[in-house]
């Protein structure tokens, strides 16, 4: 197996460990959940969690503000646990994909500069949120390394520079899970965490596509229409981009339900809602989220947000969809009409969320469909940028 296979097998482990991830990550956010271990990285002090009556009972001693609830501890501890073992698969893709790189001076300064990030997640646990500060300097300083690598050498079907970026990010998105717990649900974190595990899927997406040369082989006349549709594709993805951060956002503030009736919200088609309010990103730090600490005026004004970027998400895809389908090739249009499926389920599973209050499974899977539309709109970006003639 030479490693261009090696890299695809193991970016197409990653990618399935990472749905597996985003999933239990909404399982456990939905489930309310996400401080059922109120430490990190350890649960209650244990690399599991607490199990027998007498750990049970020194758990609830120490974290008493905290007691453990059995059925919120094992969701959040087995999230962690796939979540870093899907960073240790990332971080072997790299060790690969570094052996295997064109030398050059800048993929030593990236390889130190990771080094370095898994240096300081060390240090943090080792002392404390004393090291959040270096943290994020570090990343800073490893993404604007990557960003300069970028300018300077630009795009090339060498896959090092995705690998290098999703390296970076794991970490990072460790460090937001860290965060998630130590600030308590903090909606600005809980938000960006999810957008983290959305972006690195689609990543790792993009390196199966890649890793697996898939791509879209066209009449030359039919690559010219195709080519012609990667700015409404980039919109739509925008678009999607931005209603995920916004059901990031509608979910951390517990805002689904502030609209408990469809398609009107609160028998009204735009009842008061305290927009500047419910999008304060400058909430202090320092309160329990859990549950939410924003008044109805407030969630309802991120709830209205939210249905309206749905239906700004229906019309840019469902254009998009409307011109693939123009193209005569049925591999294009067999990926518009899984898009419009796809599409059309995200919105009937928001639209049963609203009308039967929520159902936990119903609420998963609306967070999984969104990803998988989010992946759809990555795939048709990636064969309409890289579609050839025949």
């Amino acid at each position: 197996m030479n490693r261009n296979k090696t890299i695809f097998a193991l970016s197409l482990l990653a990618f399935l460990m990472a749905i597996v991830v985003v999933v239990l990550g909404a399982y456990t956010r939905l489930a309310d959940a996400g401080l059922g271990c109120p430490d990190w990285p350890t649960c209650y002090g244990h690399l599991w969690v607490p199990t027998t009556e007498g750990d049970i009972a020194r758990a609830n001693e120490n974290f008493a503000d905290t007691p453990v609830e059995t059925h919120k501890t094992w969701p959040e501890q087995i999230h962690r646990i796939f979540a870093s073992s899907l960073g240790l698969v990332i971080l072997g893709i790299f060790i690969i994909a570094f052996r295997n790189r064109a030398a050059g001076k800048a993929c030593n300064i990236t390889v130190v500069l990771l080094l370095s990030l898994v240096g300081a997640t060390v240090a943090r646990i080792v002392f404390g949120s004393v090291m959040d500060v270096l943290l994020l300097l570090l990343a800073m300083l490893y993404f604007a390394c990557l960003f300069r690598q970028y300018i300077n050498q630009g795009y090339s079907p060498n896959a090092y520079k995705l690998i290098s970026l999703l390296a970076g990010l794991v970490i990072l998105q460790g460090w937001f899970g860290m965060w998630t717990v130590t600030l308590k649900l903090w909606p600005q974190v809980v938000t960006a965490h999810l957008l983290g595990g959305f972006t690195l899927l689609s990543l790792l997406w993009l390196l199966v596509q890649r890793s697996g040369g898939y791509g879209w082989e066209l009449p030359e006349d039919q690559v010219l229409r195709v080519k012609k549709l990667i700015r409404l594709a980039v919109f739509a993805f925008f678009v999607v981009a931005i209603q995920i951060a916004l059901g990031g956002w509608t979910s951390s503030n517990y805002a689904a339900l502030a609209c408990p009736d469809f398609p009107t919200c609160h028998g009204s088609w735009w009842p008061g809602g305290d927009f500047r309010q419910g999008f304060n990103l400058l909430q202090h730090v320092g309160p329990n989220y859990l549950g939410g600490q924003l008044d109805n005026h407030a969630r309802t004004a991120i709830h209205l947000a939210h249905r309206v970027g749905a239906i700004m998400v229906f019309f840019s895809v469902s254009i998009l969809v409307i011109q693939l389908l123009r193209v005569q090739s049925n591999t294009v249009r067999k990926w518009a009409f899984i898009t419009l499926g796809v599409l059309c389920l995200q919105i009937a599973l928001g639209v049963t969320n609203v009308m039967e209050g929520l159902p936990l499974m119903v609420a998963v899977a609306h967070n999984a469909v969104g990803a998988g539309l989010l992946l759809c709109v990555v795939t048709l970006i990636h064969r309409i940028y890289g579609a050839k003639s025949i």
